[in-house]
């Protein structure tokens, strides 16, 4: 831009102007040079949206498959979860099940067997008709995707799926699920067609609002608008890029410079963006309970009294401060989610008393010095969360040996093989109580009565009598202290301004583009 300045200058010397009004004009030039280049640059970087139909995602991790049924990876259902695959039903902005791909269901009277009216007129990106065929092939793939589908337990009373005509399907179950329009909301039942089933993993097809190009490796996914999409109400993005941030120094990066719009999962952000004005903070409900687990089974920890101690022990206070001052963390009582109808807040149930700790582990015969292990997984909130557990156990005379874990590590030591005493860790699936009632589980914790109101959530037949025993569940582990409850991951989306629609308050990793609007 300087050197177009000073070929205008030699287009017009000053023997042609005079002297004065050049002399005049080349010292204005002067001064307001500097702010008419600072002008000129800050236009350059303003962000491919203005006026535009296009979007620029910023993601934390790249995904290592883009098939939601095979792969628990949250990034993955970041990019393709009611963008491209869509399921019977949905969990929308709200956090409620919406129907999707079926418009209807009916409950016979016994319980046992679910009728979905499907949705007429749905294509896959490639032209194939969606139909009850279709979703019971992709049903029963999903049956038996043993140790590949992340959300199979939830699946356990379907004994069979059926296509009684076109556009009804009869799910037939063993016992009544007052979850399974739930399940069916998750990622891993999302509807596949037998002939793409196989290479969603790199080329996803579904029949959502957007399609995927080829997958940049190492840089980025793009998706693009379905224009053959079943919903009368286009969405207005046309195209979206998720673009990988694999350093903080890259993300903030391009956030200075403007080339990303949005910032997805945010946890811990530096003062510097957290003040602009052209960006706001969103909420995001993704359920990640950051718990201490306990081997339920091992001694000292297979008794509840030492359990109650170690929860006496926490100060949730501290753990606040991991993801920095700017984020906010909302403690929890149990393993349940803050923002769901059926919550019950036990955040008091065991207060911070060092003193009363300290008696019920005398009371227990845990002698001062007992040393328990703890299990660190490679996470920001293990690293920090660790160090805060160690100093609060010792606070109340037990020490603690922290034992630092890869990830093939802790799955296999912790997970599998349930050789721990505590760990910290973080579990991000959606309204997950139900894994206190899988025997064998790596809590170790086997108590009939959690398995008898369990059963009772799945039997019930209204929302007001699942929520009164969701209630009684989160009560029962709070009681029998199963493990140290201490919060919710403070997710955050960092979006523009002007970008409105998004879903606040779904569950699943989603970054849903079908409802995005930019706010001219």
């Amino acid at each position: 831009m300087a050197e177009q300045g000073t070929g205008v200058e030699r287009r017009h010397p000053a023997g042609c102007l005079g002297q004065g009004p050049v002399s005049l004009l080349r010292q204005q030039w002067q001064q307001w040079r500097p702010w008419l280049l600072g002008l000129v640059c800050w236009l350059g970087l303003l962000p491919a949206w203005a006026g535009s139909d296009s979007l620029r995602i910023g993601i934390q991790l790249e995904p290592p498959s883009l098939d939601i049924t095979t792969t628990s990876a949250g990034t993955a259902s970041e990019i393709t979860y009611a963008n491209v695959y869509e399921g019977l039903t949905f969990i929308d902005g709200e956090g409620q099940v919406r129907p999707r791909l079926a418009t209807q269901w009916q409950v016979s009277k016994d319980g046992k067997t679910v009728d979905f009216e499907l949705r007429k007129q749905v294509f896959y990106h490639d032209g194939k008709p969606f139909n009850a065929d279709t979703a019971v092939f992709s049903l029963q793939r999903m049956m038996k995707m043993k140790g590949m589908n992340a959300y199979l337990e939830w699946f356990d009373k379907v004994a069979s799926v059926e296509a009684v005509d076109e556009q009804r399907l009869r799910i037939h179950l063993t016992a009544p699920d007052s979850l399974l329009p739930y399940a069916l909301a998750l990622p891993g039942a999302v509807m596949v067609h037998p002939d793409t089933a196989d290479t969603n993993a790199t080329r996803p097809v579904g029949t959502g609002p957007y399609r995927v190009q080829p997958w940049k490796r190492g840089h980025s996914v793009s998706l693009v608008r379905n224009d053959s999409w079943w919903n009368s109400q286009k969405p207005q993005i046309r195209e979206a890029q998720f673009l990988f941030m694999t350093t903080s120094f890259e993300t903030e990066s391009m956030l200075a410079e403007g080339r990303i719009d949005v910032l997805s999962s945010v946890t811990r952000l530096t003062g510097a963006f957290a003040g602009r004005s052209d960006y706001v903070m969103t909420s995001r409900g993704v359920e990640g309970k950051q718990i201490v687990a306990l081997n339920n089974a091992r001694a000292p920890l297979n008794d509840v009294r030492v359990r109650r101690a170690l929860s006496h022990a926490i100060d949730r206070r501290e753990y606040h401060g991991i993801y920095g001052p700017l984020i906010q963390a909302v403690p929890i009582g149990s393993h349940f989610s803050p923002f769901h109808p059926a919550y019950v807040n036990l955040v008091n149930r065991y207060p911070y008393d060092v003193e009363r700790a300290k008696a019920l582990l005398r009371e227990a015969g845990v002698a001062p010095g007992t040393v328990l292990k703890l299990a660190l997984p490679p996470t920001d909130y293990g690293r920090y969360g660790s160090l805060i557990v160690a100093r609060q156990m010792e606070a109340i005379g037990i020490q603690v040996e922290i034992v630092t874990m890869d990830w093939p590590t802790w799955l296999d030591k912790v997970f599998k093989q349930k050789d721990y005493d505590m760990t910290v860790i973080m579990h991000v699936e959606p309204m997950d109580l139900n894994i206190y009632a899988r025997s064998g589980y790596y809590f170790n914790y086997d108590n009939r009565a959690f398995k008898k109101i369990w059963e009772k959530v799945r039997a019930a037949r209204s929302d007001a009598e699942r929520n009164e025993q969701l209630g009684q569940a989160q009560r029962q582990i709070t009681e029998d202290a199963v493990n140290l409850f201490i919060q919710l991951r403070p997710e955050r989306n960092f979006i523009r301004r002007e970008l409105t629609g998004m879903w606040e308050h779904c569950p699943v990793p989603v970054f849903a583009i079908e409802n995005l609007r930019w706010q001219n």
